[in-house]
């Protein structure tokens, strides 16, 4: 058995999680869960529309992946779409996740 390095070791936990995520996302998708139901038991409000904002981004990126797949988009088309939606998904992150309060 060879030792990870420390690179490969955090490569392969982001894999993990990546692969974990895919499987969430299809499993929501499957059985028509929505990202408002997915949230409702989340009481911090910031924190439910953060959740929920990455959840229906990561369906939509799921299902441009099936798109691809399926040969209805080419993969230039699926990465603009996926850059797209990640930006916007940051953009949004920042302006709810400012959880400065004025002095």
């Amino acid at each position: 058995m060879s030792d990870k390095s420390f690179s490969q070791a955090v490569q392969d936990l982001q894999n993990r999680i990546t692969s974990n995520l895919q499987d969430s996302m299809n499993h929501m998708l499957r059985y028509h869960t929505t990202a408002t139901a997915a949230t409702l038991n989340i009481e911090d409000e910031k924190v439910r529309t953060v959740v929920t904002n990455e959840l229906i981004t990561d369906q939509l990126i799921a299902l441009l992946t099936l798109m691809k797949k399926l040969h209805m988009i080419n993969k230039e088309q699926h990465d603009e779409f996926t850059d797209y939606l990640l930006r916007a998904l940051a953009a949004q992150h920042s302006d709810i996740t400012n959880w400065n309060t004025p002095g």
